[in-house]
């Protein structure tokens, strides 16, 4: 139970944090590169060897399947559409995977009530 809690703090504050960086340093996409990801990781003072499991989720939350497939991520953290359906479901309460432009709202609301 705790693991789940713990996934669902990360996966949150992912979703808050990462994709306004996104959006600044690389524009408006439908998913990012893992390196594009790790560079806005690293620019919010993340290391990889320190937050491997939140570079991963974030991998999941904001790649597509090729990359998501060619990092090995089904094994960690399932099927990418089980993976994306989860964070749906954690995020909004809906079993819909999230497209870019509702993590870019959900940031932006995060952004204003923090501001």
């Amino acid at each position: 139970m705790f693991g789940m809690f713990k996934k669902k703090e990360v996966i949150q504050s992912i979703a808050q944090e990462v994709p306004k960086v996104l959006l600044r340093s690389f524009g408006d996409k439908h998913y990012y590169l893992p390196v594009e990801i790790d560079q806005v990781l690293a620019a919010l003072n993340y290391k990889k060897e320190n937050d491997l499991m939140r570079y991963k989720y974030a991998y999941g939350m904001f790649s597509n399947l090729e990359n998501y497939e060619q990092l090995g991520l089904t094994d960690e953290l399932g099927n990418y559409g089980h993976f994306q359906r989860e964070v749906g479901k954690m995020l909004l309460n809906t079993p819909e995977p999230i497209d870019m432009h509702i993590y870019f709202a959900i940031a932006q609301k995060h952004h204003m009530t923090v501001s």
